[in-house]
């Protein structure tokens, strides 16, 4: 799988948005993504996993809390094809 973070700004809340993680390109469907602000794992929202057409999926994990300043967030994914966990941060 690849792996990306993006800053998707919100309509609905004030502040500097939220934190986007982008898992493209995987196969099996079978993974896990988790967020985490230092070692403490949060809550996210996440949609469906999503066939792309050629026999791998996609997964968008959302942040649910705006990023504060001078935090490190990281979007972790654990995958079949991968051999250790896979963290981009932010």
């Amino acid at each position: 799988p690849s792996v990306s973070i993006s800053l998707v700004p919100s309509s609905s809340q004030p502040g500097p948005g939220r934190l986007l993680c982008s898992v493209m390109d995987f196969y099996p469907a079978a993974i896990q993504v988790r967020w985490f602000q230092g070692q403490q794992e949060l809550s996210v929202l996440a949609t469906d996993v999503v066939p792309n057409g050629d026999w791998t999926y996609q997964l968008l994990v959302l942040l649910e809390t705006p990023p504060q300043r001078g935090l490190t967030y990281s979007c972790q994914v654990e995958h079949v094809s991968l051999e250790q966990p896979l963290s981009r941060h932010w």
